[in-house]
């Protein structure tokens, strides 16, 4: 596929297919994520691939114990009158949570802490919070477009993190290791739409931030 119809058709997908993934498409995702720049070539990534179901589900159980609270806090908010936007995000993200167990491969993403050479919650590891998730969201970024290219749909939602602990005992993840995300890979069961951004354009600067981009003149 042509590189810019894959970079501009890879929304988050949250309505699957229940339908298996190849594992050679599989392997093909991961090495290109493997491909990312990050500080130093450290590449600090590790992937567990959850297929099992039980495992799906508890990866599930997880995600809806945390759902509800982050729903009233983030989109509700004590109000008790929603936007239509706020209301269509709760029944998407309701029905997502309801249905994680379908989405036929789980991506478990951890970060190697000790490539990057500072210790987790330390004054250096706050300095240096760019280089150190700036060293993962690449590979995370390459691995939903190179899905994409394949006609692969994916999800990325950070909310384990709330529970890493509980979930590094169930998968045997080493304390040294920190969990980044999950990423539900599987067969969207509409396809791709192009996801709604608004302009870049009010947002370009040159070369100084009070300089707007010039405006491209209308054709006459």
């Amino acid at each position: 596929m042509d590189f810019f119809e894959v970079a501009t058709s890879t929304p988050t997908v949250r309505r699957f297919l229940d339908r298996s993934i190849p594992e050679s498409d599989l392997i093909k995702v991961l090495e290109t994520a493997n491909m990312a720049p990050s500080g130093s070539n450290a590449q600090p990534w590790e992937f567990v691939v959850v297929r099992d179901l039980e495992a799906r589900q508890k990866i599930q159980a997880l995600y809806q114990q945390l759902w509800g609270p982050y729903k009233e806090t983030a989109i509700i908010r004590g109000r008790t009158k929603l936007s239509e936007r706020a209301v269509k995000a709760i029944a998407t993200g309701d029905e997502f949570a309801a249905n994680l167990a379908i989405e036929p491969v789980h991506l478990l993403v951890f970060l190697d802490r000790p490539k990057m050479r500072v210790e987790r919650g330390s004054a250096d590891d706050l300095f240096n919070f760019g280089a150190t998730y700036g060293s993962m969201f690449p590979a995370i970024e390459l691995l939903m477009l190179s899905a994409r290219a394949l006609g692969i749909g994916s999800a990325m939602t950070t909310m384990l993190t709330s529970v890493e602990a509980e979930t590094k005992a169930y998968f045997g993840v080493p304390e040294l290791y920190q969990l980044i995300a999950l990423i539900p890979l599987g067969y969207p069961d509409a396809g791709f739409n192009r996801p709604y951004r608004k302009p870049v354009m009010p947002r370009i600067h040159d070369g100084h931030w009070d300089r707007a981009w010039p405006r491209p003149a209308k054709k006459v």
